[in-house]
């Protein structure tokens, strides 16, 4: 997904709306003035970010934040904050996660010890942040946060007051010049797979996309990351060495997969964890990596670091992150893979499952991805019986006619258009009963989040 501190605009829109920083009444209010904050504008300048950090940092400092645990890559990122989170739940932590996006609603970004920020947690860092922008605009006016950098600065706010003992930081874009990197004493940075994602803005090449990302190492801090392309890894290690960073790879050797089920994935994991299997309750083959990365993570802030023995096989186990490979409805799941390699790990979930003879997709996509390489990728699953193609909304979404004429060069099989996404679920509701078979909507986290909303929460249930 496109992070909402990238890109087009010019800051007059972000200052046009914080001449004064306004306050919220209420939760809806505070929800109602972020929405009026352009959501793509072009990114402040990292020094300038960092100078609000520093003069916020007497009410949310980074020293009560507890360990921080910085996560970049352009895959599993997400679904690894979630991993760590857990695990230190289950073993006894007062936890803290910052993620993006969301899916149902903005609190969703901020989740201490499993439950996300209250509506009046919400609020009060809403203002907070509002009083310190209002009072840090007799020392420099022309600063005014992004979308992203709102949301990450209230969820610093809430952390602190919480008093929390770790906290899991997942980066937007990129890693180097991210607004989460101005944090500066981590205990332990992650870096998750790499891959040809928002090429706009961080590079044209895996290298230099490698290098964005590698941009979270801190002098003396130990880096987890895994064994994957060399190129990849070669920049990983360069940097390493220029900060003193000790790196700990997972090698691919390092963990297996013993059984793949409907509801759950058992595997192996080989390091000082002696457990003979984990449990993951996911079908997504993809989880197994990412719960590997968290491992090794834990395995490196117990022996680098001092923590105790932490729980990871309950963490591991009843981890649940919404949008990934998620049953929303009987039969009905949601991933939210939006780029070629999650695309080509969401498909390899599908041909790895036993009992999965035939599906129907629904896929929509943004409008700056790579679509034409991912639909072709899901046009090679053989169990994929029809594709039902819809928009995403908001303005970001693809053509869905042209979107339909790339499934139509690449199958044979029925290929339909929806303009509501309601529309495209209820067909494939309906005609997946009929012909007895699940139903994946893939290719956008937006898309996931729409037909999360739909079916969680009864909408689009009414018209079945």
């Amino acid at each position: 997904m496109i992070e909402e501190h990238a890109h087009n605009h010019t800051h007059t829109e972000n200052h046009a709306y914080a001449k004064k920083h306004p306050y919220a009444k209420n939760y809806a209010h505070a929800e109602q003035l972020l929405a009026e904050i352009p959501r793509f504008t072009s990114k402040n300048p990292f020094e300038a970010t960092k100078a609000f950090y520093d003069f916020a940092q007497s009410e949310a400092c980074e020293e009560r934040l507890g360990a921080i645990i910085h996560v970049a890559g352009t895959n599993g990122k997400g679904s690894v904050c979630a991993f760590l989170h857990q695990i230190f739940v289950e073993s006894g932590c007062r936890v803290a996660m910052f993620t993006s996006p969301h899916l149902t609603t903005t609190r969703e970004r901020f989740v201490i010890d499993g439950e996300m920020a209250s509506e009046e947690e919400f609020v009060g860092a809403f203002n907070w942040l509002s009083d310190k922008l209002n009072e840090y605009g007799s020392v420099n006016g022309g600063y005014v946060p992004t979308y992203f950098e709102r949301l990450f600065f209230m969820g610093m706010y809430i952390f602190t007051k919480a008093g929390v003992q770790v906290s899991v930081l997942e980066t937007g874009l990129g890693g180097r010049l991210d607004t989460t990197n101005v944090i500066k004493n981590p205990a332990l940075c992650v870096i998750t797979k790499i891959g040809l994602d928002h090429m706009a803005y961080l590079g044209d090449t895996i290298e230099e996309i490698a290098y964005e990302k590698a941009g979270i190492m801190k002098r003396g801090v130990p880096v987890v990351f895994e064994e994957q392309k060399s190129e990849v890894c070669d920049v990983f290690y360069k940097r390493a060495s220029e900060c003193g960073a000790k790196c700990r790879v997972l090698s691919k050797n390092e963990y297996k997969i013993n059984g793949v089920h409907k509801k759950y994935i058992d595997f192996s994991v080989n390091n000082l964890y002696d457990y003979d299997r984990f449990i993951i309750k996911t079908r997504a083959l993809y989880q197994a990596q990412n719960a590997a990365i968290a491992l090794k993570a834990c395995e490196t802030l117990e022996r680098e670091r001092g923590f105790g023995r932490l729980n990871v096989k309950q963490g591991i186990e009843n981890m649940k992150w919404a949008g990934r490979m998620e049953e929303v409805y009987p039969g009905f799941y949601i991933d939210g893979a939006h780029n070629e390699d999650g695309i080509e790990a969401f498909a390899h979930s599908l041909k790895n499952a036993a009992d999965l003879d035939k599906c129907m997709l629904i896929f929509s996509a943004a409008s700056d991805k790579r679509y034409d390489k991912m639909i072709e990728k899901l046009c090679s699953l053989d169990m994929a019986a029809e594709f039902a193609v819809t928009r995403i909304s908001g303005g970001r979404g693809a053509d869905i006619y042209e979107l339909a004429g790339i499934f139509k060069r690449h199958t044979d099989k029925d290929v339909h258009t929806f303009e509501k996404i309601e529309d495209a679920i209820l067909y494939c509701l309906d005609k997946g009963k009929s012909i007895g078979c699940d139903i994946f909507a893939v290719g956008s986290l937006y898309l996931a989040g729409a037909v999360r909303g739909l079916l969680c929460t009864g909408h689009a249930q009414k018209a079945l």
